[in-house]
């Protein structure tokens, strides 16, 4: 599995309201669903073992919930955390 995941396309699907990213490939490719919560799944390839991809349900209320948490910065809320560590993180790694 990589270590560093880069979405490298995405789709959103109106109707039913879900958001599918492609990651660390240049295309979408065959790939197993992994469930990790009510509104997060990981695509895996089966060969490899790499995340090639997610599924996000009820992107909309998902999207809704992090801009309220990010709106009231809500420093506790896990999904802000890790943004920004994600974001410290980066400008550390990178070269000076």
């Amino acid at each position: 599995m990589a270590k560093t995941m880069k979405i490298t396309d995405y789709h959103y699907y109106p109707d039913s309201d879900e958001l599918d990213l492609v990651i660390n490939v240049d295309k979408p490719q065959p790939a197993i669903s992994v469930y990790v919560d009510d509104d997060f799944y990981l695509r895996v390839n089966p060969d490899t073992q790499q995340v090639v991809g997610a599924t996000i349900l009820n992107a909309s209320e998902v999207f809704a919930n992090l801009a309220r948490a990010f709106a009231l910065k809500e420093l506790d809320d896990s999904n802000v955390r890790f943004f920004f560590e994600r974001k410290v993180e980066s400008f550390a790694l990178e070269p000076a």
